[in-house]
């Protein structure tokens, strides 16, 4: 079983994803490291250089592969489920919508040096958080509210093990 969790940019996927995984004993893979690690250079540069279309190719390239594994947890790039062809991919995962509100994932990632948070203003990133929810909630097996990360953990690891 692959556990895939989305959500916004600092919703809390790479902290709540390696909980879940020591909980239940699954690898931990990030999307976005799995495409650095193959293309062997950062996400920034490949979005420089390549641009977006190329990057979504990779993560639907990267998604496939990864639905072909066991016992993962795995932490979709914010914009992964936008993509109807990786929803399709996605339909084989058990996947956990992290909903954070936007402010708390907007105070995670202000001070961060990511491309779209230096390029758009508090506002702008608030309709772009807005946008995605659609696509979240499309692809969520279950939503998972709030800020406790390991309160989330147990939820989902109860959940997954009763569908085991």
């Amino acid at each position: 079983m692959i556990i895939a969790l989305c959500g916004y940019m600092g919703a809390g996927k790479t902290t709540l994803g390696k909980m879940l995984a020591e909980k239940l004993n699954y690898s931990f893979l990030d999307t976005d490291e799995y495409i650095e690690s193959k293309e062997k250079r950062q996400i920034s540069e490949i979005f420089e250089k390549y641009g977006e279309s190329y990057f979504r190719e990779l993560e639907y390239k990267a998604v496939s592969e990864i639905s072909l594994m066991d016992k993962i947890i795995l932490s979709l790039g914010g914009g992964l489920p936008i993509n109807d062809k990786n929803k399709q991919v996605l339909k084989k995962m058990f996947v956990v919508y992290i909903d954070s509100s936007f402010e708390d994932c907007y105070n995670r990632i202000a001070s961060t040096d990511r491309p779209i948070v230096r390029a758009k203003s508090k506002e702008q990133l608030k309709e772009h958080y807005n946008s995605r929810i659609p696509h979240y909630m499309a692809v969520a097996n279950i939503v998972c509210e709030g800020n406790d990360l390991e309160k989330m953990a147990e939820q989902i690891a109860k959940s997954v093990k009763e569908k085991i």
